[in-house]
């Protein structure tokens, strides 16, 4: 199991886009993703998971992977986490 802290990016709530565009990310990889923060445990590839986290902009979260691609599942997610602005749809 790897963990990373990371910072949330960008502006919340996440709009439906960004969203589905985490847990699309999250579930391109075979480990098991979850988020952690003072309020609890979230699913990183449940949509209701990432839109559950609310207006954290700023705020500090636990990013866990576990599984054969936990390293690539934690650099990537991190990077999408923490990016300030949307990508622009490709």
């Amino acid at each position: 199991m790897i963990s990373r802290k990371i910072v949330i990016g960008g502006q919340f709530p996440f709009t439906a886009r960004r969203a589905q565009k985490l847990v699309a990310l999250a579930n391109s990889f075979a480990s098991s993703i979850i988020l952690q923060d003072s309020r609890g445990t979230f699913n990183g590839k449940s949509l209701l998971g990432i839109l559950s986290l609310g207006k954290l902009t700023g705020r500090e979260l636990v990013l866990l992977a576990e599984g054969r691609d936990e390293e690539r599942a934690v650099e990537a997610l991190a990077a999408e986490f923490e990016a300030e602005n949307e990508s622009a749809p490709a």
